[in-house]
């Protein structure tokens, strides 16, 4: 609530003050018409206002460095486990001697974001992992190559699981990051320990996801600062750790890192002459 008479203020108030000292100087310091100085009016005072948005948006694009992030499985044998998704040490050693580079198991997730919106959220990212731009907030779901298990319904072939990391599912708490499986399989391959996991169903797809990490929101682009949120405290919450690397002879080395049990994200400015 409190940020309301700011906002009429600068969206309502502030506006309507400048229109109406500009029509007072045609009018009163000019002595125009009335009607030629409420079109002065709006016409010059269209053109400030809009300078000094640009002015405004200038400014904070200069400010901007874009920074790229990296997700990586650090656990992916406890977690593939635990989920029963693998459920042999021999599975796991095919697994290993199967998986290309190229596999989101290795490689994990990796963008940067080179723009924000309005509201500071990143906003125009670029797909590292497969040359290609995507606008919006973060939102990434891929299959894990490498990993193939059996559909019996409606036909036996084989499918393979997705991880997902983005805003789009979840409780909104912060990015999630999910497994996505077929809905068959999960109810006949939970377990007391898995069934108390969050989920979401996607019915139209027969898929649900499987909530295995929640990242703050204020994590990526490190804006715990505008959101008024202490770092320490939101990361602690949802389980993660910090793992900051500084390097004071080479600050282009610098990277914000997070860890938990099965993920390692970190970030680094893209920019290395400062």
């Amino acid at each position: 609530m409190s940020r309301i008479p700011g906002l009429i203020w600068e969206n309502w108030v502030k506006p309507l003050a400048v229109y109406v000292a500009i029509w007072a100087g045609f009018r009163y310091w000019l002595d125009f018409a009335n009607k030629q100085s409420i079109v002065f009016a709006l016409l010059f005072g269209a053109c400030y206002l809009g300078i000094k948005e640009l002015n405004k948006k200038t400014g904070k694009a200069e400010d901007f460095i874009p920074y790229r992030v990296s997700i990586t499985l650090r656990n992916a044998r406890g977690l593939l486990f635990k989920y029963n998704l693998l459920k042999t040490e021999e599975e796991w050693k095919q697994l290993c001697e199967s998986i290309k580079d190229t596999s989101v198991l290795r490689r994990g997730f990796n963008f940067t974001v080179l723009s924000l919106s309005k509201q500071g959220l990143p906003h125009l990212t670029w797909l590292d992992d497969y040359k290609a731009f995507r606008a919006g907030m973060p939102s990434f779901e891929v299959p894990l190559e490498g990993l193939e298990l059996l559909s019996e319904l409606p036909l036996i072939s084989k499918w393979s699981p997705n991880l997902y990391f983005g805003f789009l599912h979840g409780k909104g708490h912060g990015y999630t990051i999910a497994l996505c499986v077929r809905d068959e399989w999960w109810e006949k391959n939970k377990t007391p320990e898995t069934e108390k996991t969050a989920i979401e169903n996607e019915y139209p797809r027969g898929s649900v996801y499987l909530t295995v990490g929640t990242l703050p929101y204020g994590e990526i682009g490190m804006d715990y600062t505008a959101r008024r949120q202490d770092r320490k405290a939101e990361l602690t919450k949802l389980g993660w750790t910090i793992k900051d690397f500084h390097e004071p002879e080479v600050p282009a080395w610098d990277r914000f890192e997070v860890q938990n049990e099965y993920f390692s994200i970190s970030q680094q400015d893209c920019e290395m002459d400062r």
